[in-house]
């Protein structure tokens, strides 16, 4: 078996843990629309600002996919207004023995940890159902984020691997905690151990190829999918949602 098939198989194999009609937190990018293609009967949720780049991909995957999508649209008001709500459930995140072991320093929410968080946080507060299910993972698995190609490979690799780590340690315990206070239960299929340690496994030349960030996973969703909504080039959540703009605005002021 190729390893974009097997790669495709252990997604499978965690989606099939997914009770029919999740809410799912929809970008229109690979990561969500694979799961999404892959669940059955999900409710679609997009979170963005006026003209979001998000919005508009995840209109055109849902109807590829004929699934509902509902559109969350926030503005400078409500993102302001969310912030130190996502800092309080931030800093109240409780330590892990994982955590201890590693010797992680106590959360302390910055723009990155608030933006990254609230995509899910608008989506946990408007979804009715009782499970939401996150994306995230493959961004720092398999070199989603451009910075990965600003390194030189084997500094690349490194940063993968201790990002990777970081998020299965104590990363996934943000999402938790939000879901958490709107009474979610959150589900991040691609952060199962199998699908992990796959990934962990691949050489480089596997997820970034001829700078096509995620390769691997792209390759997997062209044999379920849309090519062009699998090969779509798009942003972190925070930055295609538009919401990084306004919190920096607000630290800023």
């Amino acid at each position: 078996m190729d390893k974009p098939k097997e790669l495709l198989k252990l997604i499978k194999k965690a989606v099939e843990k997914i009770p029919n009609k999740s809410a799912i937190a929809f970008s229109g990018g690979v990561d969500s629309t694979l799961i999404a293609a892959l669940a059955k009967e999900p409710k679609l949720y997009v979170v963005g600002t006026e003209n979001a780049k998000d919005i508009k991909a995840s209109i055109n995957a849902a109807k590829k996919l004929d699934l509902q999508l509902e559109i969350i649209k926030v503005n400078k008001k409500d993102i302001w207004e969310a912030i130190p709500i996502i800092e309080n459930i931030l800093r109240k995140i409780p330590k892990t023995p994982e955590t201890e072991k590693a010797k992680l320093p106590p959360m302390k929410p910055n723009p990155v940890s608030i933006s990254f968080n609230m995509p899910l946080y608008f989506v946990c507060e408007c979804a009715k159902e009782d499970i939401v299910v996150s994306g995230q993972g493959p961004d720092t698995m398999l070199g989603g984020f451009a910075k990965f190609l600003k390194l030189e490979k084997e500094n690349a690799e490194k940063k993968m691997r201790a990002d990777t780590k970081d998020l299965v340690t104590a990363g996934y315990l943000q999402h938790k905690a939000i879901g958490k206070h709107f009474g979610k239960k959150i589900l991040l299929p691609y952060l199962e151990k199998d699908i992990v340690d796959f990934c962990m496994s691949l050489p480089y030349e596997l997820k970034v190829k001829n700078k096509k960030r995620k390769w691997i996973l792209v390759k997997a969703a062209e044999l379920v999918m849309d090519k062009k909504i699998a090969s779509r080039e798009k942003k972190s959540a925070q930055y295609g949602s538009g919401v990084m703009k306004h919190i920096l605005k607000y630290k800023q002021r």
